[in-house]
């Protein structure tokens, strides 16, 4: 049974030490990792993610000292057959001054030689096991070695090697509880007969702790990447799969297990909610008791600093989904707002299972009850997403006139009328009519693209005019054509979304921290310079005052402010309506800003121009939307008791297939497909068949030597093939 929960409701008062600790092998989520992703981004460009260096870093010894879990070392080489590789010859094999005893072949070397196997290795004694082994597997790469381990216990690791019989042996002791070499036969002098390209000894966890420094800084980073910084470090090329399954082990290390990161997602929220009250989270889960373990289904939030913004903002909200990339599959949707500077404002988030009508519905209705409210007036640009489309028109949706207005994105709408036609130069009139700011303009290049195919107009004339062009907006989109402003902040969360849900969630937590605490000051400093309007308006404003100079003014009616302006370039007549804020122009109804027109009438009337451009764009607006402050978070052991006692993930959702996930959409999947285009023969134009295959006993053949017993209707065939490309008649048809 599904039930909505509401953990938005107040929390107790004060903060509850939280007594449920883990064992000691539980990984917990490190926030300060995701606050350092944030620090790093370059916030100027926003789309461009954050490129890790591939120089080493100097603190080998701190990753070195950190605890992993025991990854069953020597267990998976066990299983293959030792692939005789030539390699270079130890560096240790020199024994002078170093007393030897033989015995049946067995070469045992005293502690001198020992002690130099530990310098060899940088240490001495090692704090645990898995140190250990990071340093054995080092120092067998680093000499071209190849080993196999013996036994593994707890207090015990034995290896040798797996040409000769030379060993190592280290025990734990018990009095320092410290690793240490107790056994070292040597000299190690085996020999490979190939050169090889991979290690053995290069595995997953070792591959992990390589690029740990990687993933801190770039979740998002590739594997080609990732493995040119493994044979830029260590000399070899290991697969492609090693190396994937040596990133998921460091995502796990650094960010935590996927599975417990479900549990700690309530708590985080909450404490999230109790440390900046006004910020809701909406959950659906599997179960109807607060005491029953509940299975994850769907969670909504929006931070209270984003709702507050979002009223001195643009009537638009543009919307937008992601698919997650991690063990877990699902879909984060993103509704998107834009200040008076064209920046964008991340208003809510919600991860569903899937795009359909009930998700797309379920997060539109909170959008409006928590962030929109009672405000009347927006405009939603989405793309044609069959369940947005449903959600939307449904009756009594607040998306529809009068209370709402719905948009097309239009690059989204443009790609569907390609799919439907396949024609690139009615692609280019198709977006360049729907871009137009002028209803003439428009006309001409819907006329343009009815000369070229009649179809086209006639497909683009069945959706309302007012759903996908500028022209017929009226003003609704504030000059927004796209839902790119989602897409760029989908593609600056693409790192979280390989991580778990707890680091993801977490990650637009303190993205929009660093937006608010870079965009303040700004404001700030722009309102103390004795600016009245954003530097967006501004530098449109100078563009257009130098357009408006070349006009001539000739008035109509000055009492009701109705002037005729000509432009200088062109000869073009356009009328300002100053009292009812209109131009034929379209672009000051379209932007909520003077045009070169009202500018160039201004100037010859000596009216001020600021007075009408829309206050959204003002300075004060402008700080207001950023004013709120984020409280920061306390340590974990502060955090107040989870809303839910445990909670699981929806293991419907779990990944099936073996490998990396595509993390790149060749199509976008929220596009609606209106037709599939048949192939057709490339000679005859058309269908049931192909210029490259013949016709025998009424079948289609793939090749012309498909069986032996038709080899003279292949000849007679073949030689229609060849007359085809002198007579330009299809051969089959013949």
């Amino acid at each position: 049974m599904l039930v909505d929960s509401a953990p938005h409701l107040r929390q107790e008062e004060g903060a509850q030490t939280f007594l449920g600790l883990q064992s000691s092998k539980k990984q917990t989520m490190d926030v300060n990792v995701i606050s350092n992703i944030v620090q790093n981004e370059n916030f100027y460009t926003i789309s461009q993610v954050v490129v890790a260096s591939n120089a080493m870093t100097n603190d080998n010894e701190a990753d070195a000292n950190e605890a992993f879990e025991e990854d069953g070392i020597g267990e998976e080489d066990d299983e293959h057959a030792f692939d005789n590789n030539f390699q270079v010859p130890s560096t240790f094999t020199i024994i002078e001054e170093t007393n030897i005893t033989t015995d049946n072949n067995w070469i045992v070397t005293q502690l001198a030689r020992k002690n130099d196997f530990t310098q060899e290795l940088g240490k001495d004694f090692f704090k645990d096991k898995e140190e250990l082994i990071r340093a054995i597997k080092l120092y067998s790469i680093r000499t071209h070695k190849q080993f196999e381990v013996v036994v593994t216990r707890p207090t015990l690791w034995t290896i040798r090697c797996k040409l000769h019989l030379q060993s190592v042996r280290a025990i734990k002791r018990k009095r320092s509880g410290y690793f240490e070499i107790a056994k070292y036969t040597s000299p190690h002098t085996c020999l490979h007969n190939n050169i090889s390209q991979d290690h053995p000894n290069l595995d997953g966890s070792l591959i992990a702790q390589e690029i740990k420094h990687l993933i801190k800084e770039q979740p998002s980073i590739t594997i080609p990447a990732l493995r040119a910084e493994i044979v830029d470090k260590l000399g070899y090329i290991p697969s492609y799969k090693k190396v994937w399954t040596g990133k998921q082990k460091s995502i796990e290390q650094v960010f935590g297990n996927w599975e417990e990161s479900y549990s700690a997602l309530p708590k985080f929220l909450c404490v999230v909610q109790k440390f900046n009250p006004g910020t809701i989270v909406e959950w659906l889960v599997s179960s109807s008791t607060n005491e029953e373990p509940m299975e994850f289904r769907r969670v909504f939030w929006a931070f209270a600093p984003s709702i507050k913004g979002f009223v001195h903002c643009r009537l638009v909200i543009s919307i937008d989904g992601a698919h997650l990339y991690g063990k877990y599959k699902g879909t984060m949707m993103i509704a998107m707002g834009v200040d008076g500077n064209n920046q964008i404002l991340p208003l809510a988030f919600v991860i569903v299972e899937n795009e359909s009508y009930d998700s797309w519905n379920w997060f539109l209705s909170y959008i409006k009850i928590h962030v929109v409210k009672e405000r009347e007036g927006i405009c939603l640009i989405s793309d044609r997403h069959l369940g947005i489309l449903k959600a939307v028109n449904q009756h009594g949706s607040p998306w529809l006139e009068p209370r709402g207005f719905h948009r097309y994105c239009l690059h989204h709408f443009i790609n569907n009328f390609y799919e439907k036609f396949r024609n690139s130069e009615l692609k280019g009139l198709a977006y360049r009519a729907g871009s137009q700011n002028q209803v003439r303009k428009f006309n001409l290049t819907m006329e343009e693209i009815r000369k070229l195919n009649p179809q086209a107009r006639q497909w683009l004339e069945s959706h309302p005019l007012d759903i996908w062009t500028l022209a017929h907006d009226g003003g609704r989109r504030y000059g927004l054509l796209t839902t790119n402003l989602s897409e760029i902040f989908n593609s600056v969360l693409k790192g979280a979304r390989f991580l778990p849900i707890t680091a993801c969630v977490q990650l637009t937590f303190y993205r929009l921290v660093h937006y608010f605490e870079v965009r303040r000051p700004l404001g700030n400093s722009s309102r103390a310079n004795g600016d009245a309007y954003t530097p967006h308006v501004l530098l449109k404003q100078v563009a257009l005052m130098s357009k408006a100079s070349a006009h001539s003014l000739r008035s109509f009616n000055r009492e009701k402010c109705i002037f005729e302006l000509i432009t200088q370039r062109r000869r073009n007549v356009q009328v300002v309506n100053l009292e009812q804020k209109t131009c034929t122009c379209g672009k000051w109804e379209v932007f909520k800003y003077p045009c070169s027109h009202v500018l160039s009438a201004c100037a010859t009337l000596s009216l001020n121009r600021w007075q009408y451009v829309d206050k959204c764009y003002s300075i004060v607006k402008y700080c207001d939307t950023w004013a709120s402050e984020f409280s920061p978070l306390p340590h974990e052991a502060y955090w107040p008791q989870s809303l839910f006692k445990e909670l699981f993930p929806n293991f419907e959702l779990l990944q099936n297939e073996k490998g990396h996930p595509r993390s790149t959409r060749l199509r976008n999947e929220m596009d609606i497909k209106e037709g599939r285009k048949a192939n057709l023969c490339g000679i005859c134009k058309q269908s049931g068949h192909k210029k490259n295959v013949y016709l025998i006993q009424g079948k289609l053949r793939h090749s012309i030597f498909f069986h032996s017993s038709y080899r003279i209707k292949v000849i007679w065939n073949v030689s229609y093939f060849l007359l085809s490309f002198v007579t330009n008649d299809c051969w089959v048809c013949t």
